[in-house]
């Protein structure tokens, strides 16, 4: 989606709730998938990124083009919400089904077949190598360097899109990818990760 179709859109989604049908549409896979290598669960994955967007939904009015695109407002949100829920050790998300259907916006496409969809997420996880060898290091590490593991190892962000996602400098991002590296390295003997280069 180009960055003047996504203003287009958001533009209308502030004024029709059902224009955000589109972005859910657009984005739900991608902030699903990053939550889910954040957390390691598909159903919580799920609860989680809807959570994320009825947020989004019910906040849109306030979104601004401030530098960085939509994609970066809802990747905050979602890594907000998964360092509250692991805080909290408990989560009671609102229902995205029930105020989507409230406020008449018909079915996105990502709603569709949504228990086939977190089976078939939860066993490409678990079948992905490199996460499953990187996951039990990752999740002792502070939630700032699980983000920026997950967002250029997983997710495949180049670091400009980590900067906007983060709110943070080119050099900071890289270092803590570094130490992020490191601290794996010491936790688990992971081959996929001694390769990399930064």
């Amino acid at each position: 989606m180009s960055l003047e179709n996504e203003k287009e859109i958001i533009n209308r989604a502030k004024q029709d709730p059902q224009a955000f049908a589109e972005l859910f549409d657009f984005y739900f896979d991608k902030i699903f998938h990053y939550i889910l290598y954040r957390t390691g669960n598909a159903e919580i994955a799920r609860d989680i990124a809807s959570e994320v967007f009825f947020k989004a939904h019910k906040n849109i009015k306030n979104f601004r083009f401030m530098g960085y695109p939509f994609s970066a407002w809802l990747y905050r949100m979602a890594g907000n919400e998964v360092i509250s829920y692991f805080r909290n050790k408990k989560f009671e998300p609102s229902s995205l089904e029930a105020y989507l259907d409230d406020n008449n916006i018909d079915g996105p496409a990502a709603r569709q077949d949504m228990q086939q969809e977190i089976i078939k997420a939860q066993e490409l996880a678990d079948s992905n190598g490199a996460y499953c060898a990187v996951k039990q290091a990752m999740l002792k590490l502070d939630p700032l360097y699980q983000d920026v593991i997950v967002l250029k190892f997983l997710q495949e962000k180049s670091i400009k899109e980590i900067c906007e996602i983060l709110g943070k400098k080119e050099g900071t991002v890289k270092s803590l990818i570094s130490r992020a590296l490191d601290m794996i390295r010491k936790e688990a003997d992971i081959k996929y990760f001694s390769s990399i280069s930064e």
